[in-house]
């Protein structure tokens, strides 16, 4: 089929948005897509070439693997500092910063791979990470 749908005009619009609200990808991180199907959470790995194109047929939430830290994108509250570059966060719409889901640490998203430690609270080992594909016969 063909690769434009009628929501390639919102992709347009997102060009002009804040450059901290969209999905900071680098080839120094893991992109991970956190998907609920029949009950049960499934994370696939996400190849870098299919991570700039930006979107995914599968819905979920985008996990950024660094260092065993497992990062989600989130809105931050006034008086939030960044863990890396200990400067602080800017109050602006969406989510704009990267916090670990399992120590909490926050960073501006660039910043998420300047982190030095490693996380020791990781549920990293628990997942099973499969390679994303996109079926494109579907």
């Amino acid at each position: 089929g063909s690769f434009l749908s009628d929501s390639s005009s919102l992709s347009g619009m997102s060009a002009i948005s804040n450059f901290s609200t969209k999905t900071f990808i680098t080839e120094e991180s893991s992109l991970v897509l956190e998907t609920l199907e029949d009950g049960r959470h499934h994370h696939y790995l996400i190849p870098i070439q299919v991570a700039k194109r930006g979107r995914f047929k599968k819905k979920g939430t985008k996990l950024h693997v660094y260092m065993d830290h497992i990062f989600i994108a989130q809105h931050m509250k006034v008086g939030s500092s960044c863990s890396a570059c200990k400067r602080g966060i800017p109050l602006r719409m969406g989510k704009q910063a990267y916090v670990c889901r399992d120590c909490g640490i926050i960073t501006h998203k660039p910043c998420h791979i300047k982190v030095e430690t490693h996380c020791l609270q990781t549920s990293l080992p628990s997942m099973e990470l499969k390679c994303y594909t996109e079926d494109l016969k579907k």
